[in-house]
């Protein structure tokens, strides 16, 4: 008995000193972008205004959410953020209107977000160049992730089919690899986070891209609420943002509300 009563002594202990926690978990939100442009003709449900994007970005922080980089999320010590709701803006593609119209708005907010990149898109016409990418990756408030290169540009159809030869698997790990390599090149920075084209993975593709290349955390186009406890062995879910639902509509999604 008195064995007992030690043990329960030493783990009343740990809990208060905070160094035990059986329940540490943060609301994330994952929100998914695309492009953000002036332009009403191309709103769609990949295109929004620079209007819905500061709404949301100052609505979910007045709420209480704190805007963090994908990373940020990964390696964060969960005692910092154990019942803190997190914003991740997220962005896919790597248009030049990042640049234009959304980079102003997260410095207007203090906001930060994750572009994730294909490679051979930079210094394309309507993409992000060499320039704008480097100096939005060492402003404090971006970061820039692996949206693969080659493997991107691939049918949806082709693309689940390579993603289950597992004789294709070293080719995609070098596509994502030689994309990263692209990328740092180009920032001055490591690159640590990837989402996966479509949202199409494997869980062996994406426990490989982690365990084989370094990456911290991976994003997924599955619709739904993150409740995160430090755990970044799935792809966390993200939801996409589009042109026809309001900000308060974004944010019932982000609370478990689904339409």
């Amino acid at each position: 008995m008195k064995k007992i009563i030690a043990v329960m002594a030493v783990l009343i202990t740990l809990f208060s000193m905070g160094n035990v926690s059986a329940s540490a978990a943060a609301k994330v939100a994952a929100l998914m972008y695309h492009s953000v442009t002036t332009d009403s003709s191309r709103w769609n449900d990949y295109t929004i205004s620079p209007e819905q994007l500061d709404a949301d970005i100052q609505y979910f922080k007045s709420c209480g959410y704190i805007p963090m980089t994908a990373t940020e999320l990964a390696t964060a010590n969960m005692a910092d953020i154990d019942n803190r709701k997190i914003l991740l803006l997220t962005f896919d593609d790597g248009y030049s209107n990042f640049y234009t119209e959304v980079f102003p708005i997260l410095k207007k907010n203090d906001a930060k977000a994750t572009m994730f990149l294909i490679g051979s898109y930079i210094d394309r016409y309507g993409y992000l160049t060499s320039d704008e990418t480097y100096e939005m990756a060492n402003s404090g408030l971006v970061e820039i992730g692996n949206h693969t290169n080659g493997i991107h540009s691939m049918p949806k159809e082709q693309l689940k089919a390579i993603y289950n030869n597992t004789n294709a698997y070293g080719d995609i790990l070098d596509d994502i690899q030689s994309n990263g390599e692209i990328l740092k090149e180009v920032t001055g920075k490591d690159v640590t986070s990837i989402s996966w084209p479509y949202g199409y993975y494997t869980t062996t593709l994406d426990n490989a891209v982690k365990s084989q290349l370094g990456y911290k955390i991976s994003f997924s186009t599955v619709y739904g609420v993150n409740f995160f406890t430090g755990n970044t062995y799935s792809p966390l879910k993200r939801m996409n943002r589009e042109y026809s639902a309001g900000t308060q509509q974004v944010f019932d999604r982000a609370n478990g509300k689904f339409y």
